[in-house]
């Protein structure tokens, strides 16, 4: 979720109703170099009960020494990133690329739980259909002192793209001697109710699914605790939603910043009705935080 999963993005999740966010993936190796700006993603917003930090990285010594640098810095949980398919990410050995070395993983989790915080690690099922190692990957992770395990059922080839395995979720579920968080297609509460009757997954992690909705944290839980019925939200729903976000972010980033920045969540808030494709454009097109809360309010007001 890098570039989305902000402080303010977090808060809103939480608010939400999400147990916890996971920050934005951040590169273990400009953690280790100081960098003020990775330092920056680190932020703690006002109330978070649990700051759980992403790493990624390709070097078991300095994905150690980030894991130390954050739990200095207040985190509470690291999660090491090894299921990105992301190319920038994967050609430099971090991501799903990591997750492929199956011994190199496991010395990554070793050096990571002597910061002596709670390591969670998110994998894939393989690298590609002819390269499935996620039961390997499973063993190493959890003998080197893995607490949880985030399994993404697709491999690295396949992206986002066709329907993640589930059967091979609720496989990993059966077996596994630590809690399974499951991932892949949840976009919304029905899906998340389904996965977890399918798999028995100890709980779930919605990541794209969440983003221009965050309402799905809530709904999922009034489904599941309730049985509330699923209703989706109306376009002023979502309207109300950006607006309340953009107003966050500004608050905390600054104006310019929220301006430039919250665009592509401003997308993901405005899509699915009639004339949304006209307000996402305006959107894109703005420069300044004036003229987005001027399109916002004009359509919720339409």
């Amino acid at each position: 979720m890098s570039g989305y999963t902000d402080c303010v993005t977090r808060h809103i999740f939480c608010n939400n109703g999400a147990f916890l966010a996971y920050t934005e993936m951040i590169s273990s190796e400009a953690l280790v170099r100081n960098s003020s700006r990775t330092l920056s993603m680190l932020k703690r917003f006002d109330g978070e009960k649990i700051l759980a930090v992403q790493l990624y990285g390709s070097k078991p010594e300095i994905l150690g020494r980030a894991a130390l640098i954050a739990a200095e810095n207040g985190a509470d949980l690291i999660d090491l990133n090894a299921g990105c398919p992301v190319r920038k990410v994967t050609q430099k050995g971090g991501g799903a690329a990591l997750g492929r070395d199956v011994r190199k993983l496991g010395l990554a989790i070793r050096a990571m739980v002597k910061a002596g915080l709670p390591v969670t690690v998110k994998i894939r099922s393989g690298w590609d259909e002819t390269e499935q190692n996620w039961r390997e990957a499973v063993q190493a992770v959890v003998q080197e002192g893995a607490s949880a395990i985030g399994f993404h059922p697709r491999t690295c080839r396949q992206g986002y793209g066709g329907k993640a395995d589930w059967k091979a979720l609720g496989e990993l579920s059966a077996a596994a001697p630590v809690p399974v968080i499951g991932s892949g297609d949840l976009d919304s509460p029905s899906a998340v109710l389904k996965m977890l009757k399918k798999t028995s997954c100890s709980g779930v992690m919605i990541a794209r699914g969440a983003i221009g909705y965050p309402e799905i944290f809530s709904r999922t839980c009034s489904l599941l605790n309730e049985g509330t019925p699923e209703i989706p939200p109306t376009p002023e729903d979502r309207l109300r939603s950006a607006k309340n976000h953009l107003l966050m972010a500004a608050e905390t980033f600054g104006e310019n910043s929220a301006a430039r920045n919250m665009k592509k969540l401003l997308a993901a808030y405005v899509r699915g009705w009639p004339s949304a494709s006209k307000l996402r454009n305006d959107l894109m097109k703005t420069t300044n935080l004036s003229a987005q809360l001027t399109l916002l309010d004009g359509f919720i007001q339409d």
